[in-house]
């Protein structure tokens, strides 16, 4: 069985009682937090209280941090660094970057190499934002050159959805693409539905769409972390997260 991760952002501590349910009843194995910058101060001590595992995601273009924009490189300093202090408060196995928009990998590793962390993994992304931008960091050759160049033993993470997109736009098979970037070796993935035959990724929940579900499950090992990414719609619980977890387990059976 994989280990299912619980996605949430670091502002959201109004879930504190289905967080500690859902973990205790097996719904979730981990949290991966989303570290939305300047919230450090006032929510770290909130996610202290958990007795559970974490990983973090660190903030990404859309949250005012492109690590491929030569002009953000003295505004991204501390919000890599508050991603950083979140990991070591919580002691989370491994730190999750996007690799940005509109630029070239090497600006990527210029930003992040001096923070270099062996807990750091490089996310790959579809080839076209949402927001029209181009994303760095979608292909076999940028991801490697970007992971090596940050050095000290980063990683990968292996975002199934957008590795479809990518592959789409590239005119790649997707499952052929997926096996291509496994290569890297991926301690994380992550995991939605969506339209298997577009470029642009949706964040469906699982069965509203017509991503192969079983097929990419089946390309994670044993006791693999699979964080789930399916936008949330109803802010005032995590009940379609917990419906998202009942799917998953039921393709087990």
């Amino acid at each position: 069985m994989i280990k299912l991760g619980l996605k949430i952002g670091s502002k959201d501590t109004q879930y504190t009682d289905e967080i500690l349910q859902y973990y205790e009843q097996g719904v979730f194995q981990y949290i991966e937090l989303f570290t939305i910058p300047e919230t450090y101060n006032e929510t770290i001590s909130y996610w202290k209280q958990f007795n559970i595992p974490f990983g973090i995601h660190g903030p990404h273009s859309a949250a005012g941090c492109n690590l491929a924009n030569i002009n953000n490189r003295k505004s991204n300093v501390p919000k890599i660094e508050d991603t950083i202090r979140f990991a070591d408060d919580l002691k989370a196995k491994y730190i999750i970057f996007h690799s940005g928009t509109n630029g070239m990998p090497n600006e990527v590793v210029q930003q992040l190499s001096p923070f270099a962390d062996e807990r750091f993994l490089i996310e790959n992304k579809p080839i076209r934002g949402l927001d029209g931008s181009t994303c760095v960091g979608s292909i076999f050759g940028d991801l490697k050159l970007i992971i090596d160049g940050i050095g000290r033993g980063c990683g990968f993470c292996l975002d199934f959805g957008h590795a479809i997109c990518a592959a789409r736009t590239l005119k790649k098979e997707p499952m052929e693409f997926i096996n291509e970037l496994r290569n890297l070796n991926p301690l994380v993935y992550h995991l939605t539905d969506g339209d298997y035959t577009s470029e642009l990724d949706s964040h469906l929940h699982y069965g509203a769409g017509s991503f192969p579900l079983k097929d990419l499950l089946a390309l994670v090992p044993d006791g693999g972390m699979v964080t789930n990414e399916a936008k949330r719609f109803n802010l005032e619980s995590l009940s379609e997260f917990k419906k998202d977890s009942e799917f998953l387990c039921n393709l087990y059976t």
